[in-house]
């Protein structure tokens, strides 16, 4: 209790002394038990992804390398028989006329030159006429006992064959006719055909071998390309210092830069099971090691498979152990910014305390606090210029509140004016086109010719469709906007009582949407003049099942609008653009000049309009 008493008379300068040396070795105690051991934790995951990126590398460029390879080896696969075949031809005719033992000489520079034995063959035998020219291999040995064609390629398969790797299980054969007693023979390992003649292989092997080497600097382990035998695996380590080069568990790829392999205490299994999973940890060489698998291919029989080996110490060692040296110099640097730190503040905490205190303050709305500090130094002269601020800022915002309401009032005085004159002119502009067709109904009643009547009778709608938009504007609260839903409903209402229609289906499928008097408008007159032109000349004759239908949406920044009947249509080749009709050429118009969009039409099954314009 008496050292809680002595501790609380200390002064704030000394509390704030302890308290930076507790904080001090707080953080030191955080380093050495926390972070240390996490940032050597993330530097060994460091070196593990590094490795993996590396194996991820190498992955896609085996990947690539073998599709390579096989497309490229289908693509040349008569490029190169081609070239073989015009070679023996050149040879042919240049061992005519030529005696025995030049022709020995020249075949057996040919030969060597391709890599591949050629001789003369005698047809009655099979033999090689030239006693030191013989042929002796598997391909050679099957040829003789087959009725091979004169011309013709041959691919024998090797007989008990003890290699498992597939670039060296057949030999080439091809025979061509030399004269009517001899045939000119080429029996060739595949293997070291196609090597002889693709130099492109050669290229990728040399480019992918040096990729294995990219993890060097990391480990000290194994990164090698073999074909697996899935049907051989089990559970008995894979790698056995007795295997023969020769064998049917594995064969080491030609891809790799290795002659053997050292796989320590993995089976086939786990190869198979851990193929581009997480790595297997095993024991190599006596070592804890850990091995990446990768399948190249998914043959169920001669798996492709990429192995990278890592011995555990070497991930170890590669960790960067600079921390620790730098540490000694970064504990003195953060001792000497404490103590910096102490003097400073001790000389300002006072004044920085009432500062911050304003400033919360002020937060809290209390605009009349001020800091009183005063003084030469840069603390002063802050207090001072603070509270300064916090002056002009309160004698702004009263002012800023007084002019942001004489405004507003202002603002409100003048859009109510406005909405006022704007619902006048639209009422007296209503009142007007009303009157307009009182007048023409009147006319109407005095006139006894039918299609004076009709004339009339569209005048009369083309006003009412200007009357109706005055009227929904006057009666909207939002005068730029139109419910162009319920336009159209009262629009079609209207229509089928001025024309007494009975016999038509109309049906309308329109979302609502409203829309300003500048679109309304001209959509309302499309749709009259369409309707009154399926009334007149689309149905021959009246009928239950006649139609005429309305869709309107909207499709993003766009609205479609499509009128369509099932009537006869219009005359084959007829041209809308170019038609003399009043109506159709009043659609066509107002479609593109007023809505300035764009109309389009189709003339099957009935007549129907697409039109389509941005707002």
């Amino acid at each position: 209790m008496a050292n809680f008493n002595t501790l609380a008379r200390l002064s704030f300068s000394s509390k704030l002394f302890l308290s930076l040396v507790i904080l001090a070795l707080v953080l030191l105690s955080i380093l050495f038990l926390l972070i240390i051991p996490k940032m050597e934790k993330e530097q060994y995951e460091h070196e593990i992804r590094q490795v993996e990126q590396t194996i991820a590398l190498n992955t896609q460029q085996l990947h690539l390398a073998v599709k390579y390879i096989r497309n490229d080896g289908k693509k040349n696969y008569e490029l190169i028989r081609l070239n073989i075949e015009s070679k023996l031809e050149k040879l042919s005719q240049s061992l005519k006329n030529l005696s025995s033992s030049e022709q020995e000489s020249i075949l057996k520079k040919f030969s060597k030159e391709l890599s591949c034995p050629v001789a003369l063959i005698d047809n009655s035998n099979k033999l090689s006429k030239h006693l030191n020219n013989k042929l002796n291999n598997d391909g050679y040995i099957q040829y003789k006992n087959s009725n091979q064609k004169v011309n013709s390629w041959k691919n024998y398969i090797k007989k008990h064959e003890e290699n498992f790797c597939p670039s060296i299980t057949s030999h080439l054969v091809y025979s061509m006719k030399f004269d009517k007693n001899s045939n000119l023979l080429l029996s060739c390992n595949s293997d070291l055909f196609y090597d002889h003649e693709n130099n492109e292989e050669k290229k990728i092997k040399k480019y992918v071998q040096k990729s294995f080497s990219y993890t060097n600097h990391l480990h000290k382990g194994n990164t090698f390309l073999m074909w697996l035998n899935v049907e051989k695996a089990n559970d008995k380590p894979l790698y056995n210092v007795k295997d023969k080069p020769k064998n049917n568990k594995y064969c080491i790829s030609k891809l790799s830069d290795v002659k053997s392999i050292n796989t320590g205490t993995l089976s086939a299994n786990d190869i198979l099971l851990a193929s581009n999973g997480e790595p297997i940890i095993h024991t190599l060489n006596g070592k804890k090691a850990l091995t990446w698998v990768r399948s190249i291919n998914n043959d169920p029989v001669r798996r492709l498979i990429f192995l990278t080996t890592v011995y555990e110490e070497d991930l170890h060692n590669a960790m960067d152990k600079a921390f620790w040296k730098l540490f000694p110099a970064a504990l003195m640097a953060f001792i000497f910014a404490i103590l910096i730190g102490y003097l400073l503040f001790r000389k300002f905490s006072k004044s920085l305390d009432t500062l911050v205190n304003t400033s919360k303050q002020v937060q809290n709305g209390n605009l009349k606090f001020r800091s009183n500090i005063k003084g030469e130094d840069s603390i002063g002269q802050l207090g001072q210029t603070f509270d300064l601020m916090l002056d002009s800022m309160e004698n702004n915002i009263k002012l800023l509140d007084l002019k942001v309401e004489e405004r507003t009032q202002e603002l409100k005085n003048s859009l109510d004016e406005k909405n006022t004159l704007l619902k006048e002119i639209h009422h007296r502009v209503k009142n007007n086109l009303a009157f307009t067709i009182s007048l023409i109904k009147l006319q109407k009643r005095k006139v006894s010719d039918e299609k004076t009547k009709e004339v009339l009778t569209d005048i009369q709608e083309r006003v009412y469709i200007m009357e109706l938009v005055h009227r929904k504007l006057y009666e909207s609260k939002d005068l730029n906007k139109i419910p162009f839903k319920k336009y159209i409903h009262e629009l079609i209402l209207d229509i089928k009582n001025a024309y007494y229609i009975e016999h038509l289906d109309i049906k309308l499928n329109l979302d609502d949407i409203p829309l300003d008097i500048e679109h309304a408008l001209p959509c309302g007159l499309i749709i009259n003049e369409c309707l009154t032109n399926s009334l007149k000349y689309a149905f021959e004759k009246k009928s239950p099942h006649n139609f005429f239908e309305i869709t309107f949406k909207k499709q993003a920044s766009k609205y479609i609008l499509e009128i369509a009947d099932n009537g006869k249509g219009l005359p084959e080749k007829f041209d809308i653009y170019r038609s003399k009709s009043l109506g159709l050429r009043l659609i066509v118009s107002i479609a593109q000049k007023q809505l300035l969009g764009k109309i389009d039409y189709k003339n099957d099954g009935g007549l129907k309009y697409i039109i389509s314009f941005e707002s």
